[in-house]
């Protein structure tokens, strides 16, 4: 197998890794004042999807951009940044169009995005996102 990790990620069953992040990482971020969490696997680690490795790198308290730049490059910081956008609107489309679930319309509730992200060699490798809302 590659060292590539785009090419180790065609590989891998990232089905699998979206799980193994988000039960075991981004779901546990709702219980704390974090929203993001940074992760960090050895390149063996996953190219034998061993994820029992997996380590911490850092907390980012509801969307501390700036202490997001202390953990990964810019580059990477816009990236999660847009992914936030996009999560946001994903995740808020879905309530709205969940009849009885909101009585308000547009639908006043804090949505509350938690990420678990995972690098190897300093590359991003994958994420698991989930939400919850305010109010419930």
């Amino acid at each position: 197998m590659s060292s590539s990790i785009s090419d180790i990620r065609d590989e891998i069953d990232t089905d699998w890794l979206s799980e193994y992040l988000g039960v075991n990482h981004a779901e546990e971020l709702e219980f704390t004042d974090n929203n993001i969490e940074i992760l960090r696997i050895g390149i063996d680690d996953l190219k034998s999807e061993s994820y029992e490795n997996i380590e911490h790198v850092g907390y980012v308290e509801n969307e501390d951009w700036d202490n997001l730049k202390t953990l990964v490059s810019e580059k990477e910081v816009k990236a999660i940044q847009e992914e936030f956008k996009e999560d946001i609107q994903r995740f808020k489309n879905e309530h709205d169009d969940y009849v009885g679930k909101c009585d308000t319309r547009p639908c006043d509730h804090s949505l509350n995005i938690y990420k678990a992200i995972l690098y190897c060699n300093d590359e991003y490798v994958w994420s698991s996102t989930t939400f919850s809302f305010d109010d419930y």
